[in-house]
């Protein structure tokens, strides 16, 4: 990502102490005219900001934003996979996750907090999803921002004083640098430092065209030109993609217009469709695209007539809605104009093929959740659900037929397509016959790719995740996207029964788990402390380890992670130590080996603490907590009032937990170790 903001004050400090500084190192040199200085608030300055500002639009996959992008690297959740976005070329990652969902609705989620970088480069620190989308909500995207065109790095400047000498160049390498340079422009006319750009400098559009400009009057154009620089209608991938949008009428063939008003359909898997007459009678081809000495050629062939419109087109023209082909034939050369047209479309089976192209992988998934035998390949499907939009029962005649043979031939049918079982393991093809009812000889063969799905996706079964949840403790390290609840320590001590400590707060909850076709599902129930009430409710288990578990609440869209802790097993919980520590008065033994026994320590309700001599007049006054921390149970001793013992101030882990002694470590230092004795007398 960016250079921090910070820079700009690196920057702008070295122009000025530059001219402050350095006027007995000028380099003499012939002064720019009014031309060449570039004004902060000049045509030029404006554009070449808008050309270096940050694009937000590059992550949009990541943040569905044109106003930031998100500083990396970043750890995402998405559709259950936690991944680390660590540069921009990772984001294919995440769009291959999102591709190979099976449904339109993908799941994204930020392990909180983030950082975004707006379009002028600063920074906002992001600390929650509802932060992040009020943001979004309210942001709008600078629209003046020019996404088509880039400086090719490096460029420099040069500084002049107002005797027009030479004080400084300063080297460019990046967009961010550029753009916080622009920023710290002063206005030559007020009498500060004036600044020229060093030429030549190179301009690289989005299609590839890289032009190199001598001044800033040609500099200025070039940038203006971006927009009609931004995409090449000729290109080959724009050529294939735009044939196949709606359909192309022939608006002109040659001399004789024989084919003027005939429809083709570029159809996938490279097949060709001439739609022509009142019937509609159709005729079928095939096509493709190359790249030949250069130019763009289409490509038909195979066709059952009209073998005239066969060969290699030549693009000369393009536009979105209208190509104009070339062919030499012989001696003459035929031109062929192709016209856009997305309103009217005779072609009777376009719905059909509009949801085989839009559903052009797999397009009907099934959990594997028909018999009690776990993933073995085998799901029920009603494959009527794939076209039922497109079926007029007026119009059409459609069956299911388990090969292409049989839907060519219209034998063997599936009886009941409604709950058809996959007959072989991966689940197959089914090919879809459609025809006219008014003319059964005109008819058309679909597709539909079965898949049966493992919809457990964390591959525990509910002993598993009984078994797990029953060793050692086990703390909410993540819930939506931070740690707050990481403090209490869920002790699950019966597959019924947890007992949830930290916080002040010791209590007894209720939990269950069961099994569904989707996977392992925890309930928490009677869950009544503060905060850690939040659990409540159901979660499915989308990721399954021995001494980690991801959920996703069934109600809502809260997410949460919870991890095993087996450094703790046997030792006391937040809540014991709490218990403990308001129980009785506790002896300070000792302090990094140092006898403290004559200090005792009295821990009140209310997080405070009094440390007296028992046999003397000393009285202290001083503060604790007690928590989850990252390594176990964390005791924090702070703002002793005063006298020798103010030294065991400091945060503590507890190592060793009985009913009468505590042992504590400085997380600082280990060799600090406080032993607390309890003393109830």
């Amino acid at each position: 990502m960016k250079q921090p903001i910070k820079c700009i004050f690196l920057l702008v400090g070295i122009l000025f102490f530059t001219v402050t500084a350095c006027q007995d190192e000028v380099i003499e040199e012939t002064p720019p005219n009014d031309q060449e200085i570039i004004q902060s608030d000049s045509n030029l300055a404006n554009l070449m900001r808008n050309t270096s500002a940050n694009n937000g639009s590059v992550d949009d996959i990541l943040d569905g934003s044109d106003c930031f992008t998100v500083n990396l690297p970043v750890t995402i959740v998405a559709n259950g996979i936690t991944l680390t976005i660590e540069t921009l070329t990772d984001l294919s990652l995440l769009e291959a996750i999102f591709d190979a969902s099976n449904t339109d609705e993908d799941d994204l989620d930020f392990l909180f907090p983030i950082t975004i970088v707006l379009n002028d480069y600063t920074e906002v620190n992001i600390d929650s999803v509802d932060t992040l989308e009020a943001f979004i909500d309210s942001c709008i995207a600078d629209e003046d921002l020019i996404e088509c065109a880039d400086f090719v790095y490096p460029i420099s400047f040069s500084i002049y004083n107002t005797s027009f000498q030479i004080i400084d160049t300063v080297v460019i390498d990046n967009d961010y640098e550029l753009y916080i340079f622009l920023e710290g422009l002063e206005d030559g006319n007020n009498g500060a430092v004036l600044t020229s750009l060093n030429f030549p400098v190179s301009i690289q559009y989005t299609n590839g065209t890289t032009v190199e400009v001598a001044n800033n009057q040609a500099l200025e154009e070039a940038i203006n030109a971006a927009v009609d620089n931004c995409e090449d209608d000729c290109e080959l991938e724009h050529v294939s993609e735009n044939l196949q949008e709606c359909h192309w009428v022939i608006a002109a063939y040659n001399a004789n217009n024989d084919y003027l008003g005939y429809h083709l359909y570029f159809n996938e898997n490279n097949l060709l469709q001439i739609i022509f007459g009142t019937g509609p009678v159709t005729v079928g081809g095939e096509w493709f695209t190359s790249v030949v000495n250069g130019s763009v050629v289409v490509t038909i062939s195979a066709l059952t007539d009209f073998t005239e419109l066969e060969g290699d087109w030549i693009v000369e023209d393009c536009d979105d809605d209208r190509y104009v082909l070339i062919q030499e034939a012989g001696n003459q050369t035929v031109e062929m104009v192709l016209e856009q047209d997305c309103s009217v479309n005779p072609n009777p089976f376009a719905c059909f093929e509009e949801v085989q192209e839009i559903n052009a992988n797999i397009i009907l998934t099934v959990c594997d959740s028909t018999d009690n035998i776990p993933n073995n390949g085998v799901g029920l499907f009603d494959l009527t659900t794939v076209y039922n939009n497109c079926e007029s029962p007026n119009q059409f005649n459609v069956s299911y037929h388990i090969s292409e043979t049989n839907a060519q031939a219209n034998v063997n049918a599936i009886a009941n397509p409604g709950a058809y079982l996959n007959a072989s393991v991966p689940a197959e093809m089914i090919y879809v016959r459609v025809e006219l009812i008014s003319n059964t000889s005109n008819f058309d063969v679909f597709t539909i790719d079965l898949f049966v799905e493992n919809c457990n996706p964390s591959e525990c079964s509910e002993t598993d995740v009984d078994a797990f949840l029953q060793e050692c403790i086990w703390n909410v390290v993540n819930f939506n996207g931070d740690d707050h609840l990481i403090m209490y320590a869920l002790d699950f001590v019966s597959t019924s029964e947890v007992i949830i400590s930290g916080n002040g707060v010791t209590i007894t909850a209720s939990y269950s788990t069961s099994q569904s076709a989707n996977g392992v599902i925890v309930e928490f129930i009677n869950v009544s402390a503060a905060n850690i009430q939040a659990i409540s409710g159901e979660w499915l288990i989308v990721d399954c380890q021995e001494d980690r578990l991801q959920f996703e609440a069934l109600n809502n869209n809260n997410t949460m992670v919870m991890e095993r802790d087996c450094n703790n097993a046997g030792m006391c919980t937040p809540g014991d130590v709490e218990g403990m520590l308001l129980d009785c008065e506790w002896t300070v033994t000792s302090y990094a080996g140092s006898d403290f026994s004559m200090f005792n320590i009295n821990f009140n309700a209310n997080n405070e603490a009094v440390i007296f001599m028992p046999n003397g007049t000393e009285v202290y006054t001083a503060n604790w907590t007690v928590s989850q921390g990252n390594n176990g149970v964390e005791v924090v001793i702070s703002n002793v009032s005063g006298g020798n013992v103010q030294i065991i101030n400091g945060t503590y882990t507890v190592v060793e937990c009985t009913s009468e002694q505590l042992i504590l470590h400085d997380i600082t230092n280990s060799n600090n170790e406080l032993v607390l004795d309890k003393d109830c007398n």
